[in-house]
């Protein structure tokens, strides 16, 4: 069962200094990210443009197999190093990508699968700006 934090809570996570696991692409964290947060991106910002092209051209499956493809097997193992690594200096540490959705979804479900917990931000980013 996946751990989700909700929106109501997220002012606790805020006064309690929670750090968080933004995988979002580099250009939309250098557009706006919280104090106490660590990029991690799932994915380059050229590859996010590429799947977020092909979502727009053919839509939701076509441009999750194309994000499947670009995140093979040896560059997977690589990301869930850095994140098991992080998770394991900062254990109460809360997983988001833009609006809470496919990124951090499936982060958390590969994090899981190799032993790993973490909670996700309900609304990711867009809903914690709130």
């Amino acid at each position: 069962m996946s751990k989700i934090v909700s929106s109501e809570a997220f002012s606790d996570l805020f006064c309690q200094d929670t750090p968080f696991l933004d995988v979002r692409a580099p250009c939309e964290f250098s557009r706006g990210a919280f104090p106490n947060t660590t990029n991690l991106p799932l994915l380059s910002d050229s590859e996010r443009e590429a799947v977020g092209t092909l979502y727009k051209r053919d839509g939701k499956s076509a441009a999750i197999a194309l994000g499947h493809r670009l995140v093979n097997s040896e560059a997977k193992e690589r990301l869930l190093v850095s994140w098991m690594d992080y998770i394991n200096t900062s254990p109460n540490a809360v997983l988001l990508c833009q609006r809470g959705g496919l990124r951090s979804q499936t982060v958390q479900t590969w994090l899981a699968e190799a032993g790993c917990t973490i909670v996700r931000a309900q609304g990711g980013y867009k809903s914690l700006r709130r």
